[in-house]
């Protein structure tokens, strides 16, 4: 199992399309975090959002995003979950899979608010201000001890060519072959 982390804009949905594409299921995080925000009517808005997220941790535990992403776990072979933030949420994953990687995608913060603003995502900041209040709130949640402990990083600072090439070699070298 690999688990994709990095700060907003980094190009996690990126890698975890380039597994998709060489066969890797995968789960999103997010897609909990927003499924779970639009049953409790909670607008499609990034603070908002956060702000929820923020809450069921509080309430639930620090993990309770991946508990509740895992139970959409089919298999370990072959899966990418992207979005972990936490330490305590790498551990639950744990509970899956005799072997979890942790892959970290990296890109400076001019280049991510470039990429968010492009992506117009309805949830997504629009501006350097709110990027850096977005960072400082997922580096309260821990997601820099995740980067910190990743077994691999990918600097995302170039093309998205050159990210490709960067990402499907990691995933051939390291993964694909002991598949």
């Amino acid at each position: 199992m690999i688990i994709v982390t990095g700060m907003p804009g980094a190009g996690k949905d990126e890698f975890v399309k380039v597994a998709r594409s060489l066969g890797f299921m995968d789960l999103h995080m997010g897609n909990t975090v927003r499924e779970y925000a639009s049953r409790n009517g909670i607008p499609d808005d990034d603070k908002e959002i956060g702000n929820f997220a923020a809450s069921e941790r509080k309430k639930f535990g620090m993990d309770i995003w991946a508990r509740r992403t895992a139970e959409k776990i089919e298999s370990d072979e072959l899966t990418v979950i992207d979005g972990v933030r936490n330490k305590e949420e790498m551990d639950y994953f744990s509970k899956f899979s005799k072997s979890i990687y942790v892959v970290a995608i990296f890109a400076n913060r001019k280049t991510r608010l470039e990429r968010i603003l492009k992506r117009d995502r309805p949830d997504d900041i629009r501006s350097m201000e709110g990027l850096i209040e977005r960072d400082n709130r997922e580096l309260s949640w821990g997601i820099g001890n995740v980067i910190a402990l990743a077994d691999y990083m990918i600097v995302n600072d170039e093309s998205l060519e050159i990210f490709y090439e960067r990402s499907r070699k990691l995933l051939f070298d390291h993964f694909l072959i002991r598949a």
